[in-house]
């Protein structure tokens, strides 16, 4: 065959002028197939309807309607049609599938979606349930209780080597030590359980985590409200450890690759305390020095390794006198790895910190329950049971899932922190991929988060949820007397203000509330005229926004909850920073308090014109008292259809309580003067001027620049912020 052959058998094209004879069209082509496929537009019954659920869309060719199709079934939106669900929105499956790939190891039995990741092999007769019936054939041998607490002259002789200063501190004795201990083990470990307690004996405590526990205890003692107090100056005590402690720590022999426990431990312990209680320079050296502490523990087995096995060991093979000392090793370097997890995500999301340890890369199973961890055998009635927790990885599925999981009080805390580092990886995505028509998603995404913080809420705390002490803490029988009022049972003031933060942040960030309230700078960053006008165009669009009112509504809660009473308007509460045992809530309340002025002001402008006639520097005339605007607020929330607002989750399923928080939301925007701020600026500014902490000092002053500007104060910035 010549070459020549196949173009001479090839059908030749007819070209002319075909003209289309539909009434009233007129086009003419000049093929006769374009025609053919033009005739069909007006023939209805020729025309193809994609298949797909809810779509709609029709079309004249098939070949078209096919390649439209694939656009639902390609990629992401396959899961979405697994799943049965409808769109534009990001499925649950979808979420997982995108940010973790192959990364998401899931013990499977523990999960209620089957995905794809790799396992590893125990060692040989080897497993963590094993081990825990081994502790329960043995009986453990802890000390007296006394021996946590009881501190004699030796003890402290080796404390002040460390810190030569202490000898000549007043404050610095056996008994005030004893008292310091004390108040941590009341008020720091049941919020942070990192520590065994029933094991913990001061004389063979390092002596840096003793000295990282009476820093913390001595903070406390304001809190504890002790009338006979043994200590004068319990912050500069707290102080003369923190400066020197974190280089004694880095300078010990065990502070290198793989760290010892004690260390992690400690530099946890400091940097609680530098964040949220002491100095600016102390709160931005922890922060510089954080990821220190992270990289020990990716240098070490229970992070490092190979990051796509399915299991870190809970353990290993010990003789049965050693089983209980074992597996408090292990437990407790888990516990701190996951509270590295929590400080890390809660201070992202409280001050605007950058993230660094991400969800994926746990590999780790929850925490053990509090009975277990805090079972002491001097108790004699106590009886053990055990029940395998949840890999942290699969709880987090089957939140994402909309599945109840059952954990301790610090398991919710890692859950919580969890959901908010998948935001944040979102938000990170959003940056990366707006141009790839990735916008679309952002408002699913969001959605399905917020839904999964909201099932965490309802379905995983109890019928107190965000405001039930038993919910975020774990107290010995022989402790609950003891308590100050913030920590009681009967006390319904929030415990977990994160919950709050978490869905303010999801819809405005740090850096856009404190830059609208007039802060000159934001981490040692100037933000200008320019950076300001920016800001202010962010907030606007915020503002009028449903996610603006959601945020505001969760703003008015917290600060609800905190302030007034749910069940009598005529019992209030005074918040004094230096009284609070949670550490990380004063600095959530004013968020709170600043996410209230950014919507109210951008939306409403200022309570009053006022402020030029001022006759005094510190007088400020307000129309409503801050404790008449918050009932004022919630009584008229209380009646729109979204229910009583103080009881907002009360009988209600997790579907049914995020409803209802958009009904609220709704119903914000009808109630009038909402920008009567000035009163509830005062109640703030006030009890925030005289706090021990530096930065809460600095809130004070953005509150009283907000007051200014709330009575017609033209200027914007808040020059005094971070003058001492």
């Amino acid at each position: 065959m010549s070459p020549t052959e196949p173009a001479k058998r090839k059908r030749k094209r007819i070209i002319g002028t075909f003209k289309c004879p539909a009434v009233n069209c007129g086009k003419v082509f000049s093929r006769a197939d374009h025609l053919g496929r033009h005739q069909r537009s007006h023939n209805p019954g020729s025309r193809y309807a994609c298949p797909y659920p809810n779509c709609g869309q029709t079309f004249t060719r098939h070949d078209v309607k096919e390649k439209h199709f694939k656009r639902h079934t390609n990629g992401i939106e396959k899961s979405k049609r697994d799943e049965g669900s409808t769109e534009n929105t990001l499925s649950p499956t979808d979420l997982i599938e995108w940010l973790f790939h192959d990364e998401l190891s899931v013990d499977n039995s523990n999960s209620g979606t089957n995905l794809p990741g790799h396992s590893t092999d125990l060692p040989s007769g080897f497993s963590p349930v094993s081990l825990i019936e081994t502790m329960f054939a043995v009986s453990p041998n802890f000390p007296n209780s006394n021996y946590r607490i009881a501190v004699n002259e030796n003890i402290r002789s080796n404390l002040i080597s460390f810190i030569p200063s202490l000898e000549a501190n007043p404050d610095f004795g056996c008994l005030q030590i004893e008292e310091c201990l004390s108040n941590y083990w009341l008020l720091y470990h049941p919020q942070y359980p990192i520590l065994h307690r029933p094991s913990f004996l001061n004389s063979e405590a390092p002596p840096l985590l003793l000295l990282a526990m009476v820093m913390l205890g001595s903070n406390f003692v304001p809190c504890a409200k002790s009338a006979d107090s043994l200590l004068r100056n319990p912050k500069a005590l707290a102080d003369q450890i923190a400066e020197p402690l974190r280089w004694l720590i880095f300078a010990n022999i065990d502070c290198r690759p793989p760290a010892k426990v004690w260390v992690v431990q400690s530099l946890l312990l400091l940097e609680t305390y530098e964040i949220t209680s002491s100095s600016r320079f102390l709160h931005e050296r922890a922060y510089l020095h954080h990821g220190s502490k992270i990289q020990l523990l990716r240098r070490s087995p229970i992070l490092g390794g190979d990051p796509l096995k399915s299991e870190n060991h809970d353990g290993a093979y010990s003789p049965p006198n050693q089983v209980w000392k074992t597996w408090i090793e292990v437990e407790s370097m888990k516990r701190a790895t996951l509270m590295a997890f929590y400080l890390d995500t809660i201070h992202a999301t409280v001050y605007g910190h950058s993230i660094i340890l991400y969800a994926h890369q746990l590999k780790l199973s929850l925490p053990c329950e509090d009975v277990l961890w805090e079972f002491d055998n001097t108790n004699k009635s106590e009886t053990l049971s055990f029940e395998r927790t949840p890999k942290f990885l699969a709880a987090m599925n089957k939140l994402l899932h909309r599945q109840k999981v059952v954990t301790s009080s610090f398991g919710k805390k890692v859950l919580l922190a969890g959901l908010l580092t998948i935001m944040f990886q979102m938000q990170q995505k959003d940056l990366q991929l707006s141009f790839l028509e990735w916008d679309s998603m952002k408002d699913s995404w969001n959605q399905t988060i917020s839904l999964a913080i909201d099932v965490w809420r309802a379905d995983i705390c109890t019928e107190g949820g965000c405001c039930d002490t038993e919910n975020s803490l774990w107290f010995p029988i022989e402790s609950k007397k003891k308590l100050p009022p913030m920590l009681r049972i009967d006390d319904t003031r929030c415990k977990f203000g994160l919950y709050h933060i978490a869905q303010i942040y999801m819809r405005i960030s740090h850096y856009d509330y404190i830059i609208y309230a007039g802060a000159p700078s934001r981490m040692n960053v100037k933000a200008g005229k320019a950076e300001y006008e920016i800001v202010a165009k962010r907030v606007m669009e915020w503002s009028h926004s449903l996610n603006g009112s959601i945020s505001a509504i969760h703003a008015y809660w917290f600060l609800c909850e905190m302030i007034l009473s749910p069940d009598n308007e005529d019992i209030t509460f005074t918040y004094d920073p230096n009284t609070d045992p949670f550490m990380h809530r004063k600095n959530i309340i004013a968020s709170a308090v600043l996410v209230l002025f950014a919507y109210n002001y951008s939306l409403h402008g200022p309570e009053s014109v006022t402020y030029d006639q001022l006759a005094t520097s510190d007088y400020y005339p307000d129309k409503e008292d801050g404790y008449s605007y918050l009932r004022r607020i919630r009584k008229c929330l209380s009646r729109g259809p979204g229910g009583p607002f103080h009881r907002i989750n009360y009988g209600r399923t997790s579907a049914q309580f995020h409803e209802a928080i958009k009904l609220h939301s709704e119903t914000l925007r009808s109630i009038d003067n909402k920008h009567h701020l000035v009163g509830l600026l005062k109640l703030f500014y006030r009890s925030y001027k005289g706090c021990n902490w530096e930065i809460g000092r600095e809130y004070s002053k953005l509150f009283r620049n907000c007051i200014k500007r709330c009575l017609g104060r033209k200027s914007v910035v808040c020059d005094d912020m971070y003058v001492n």
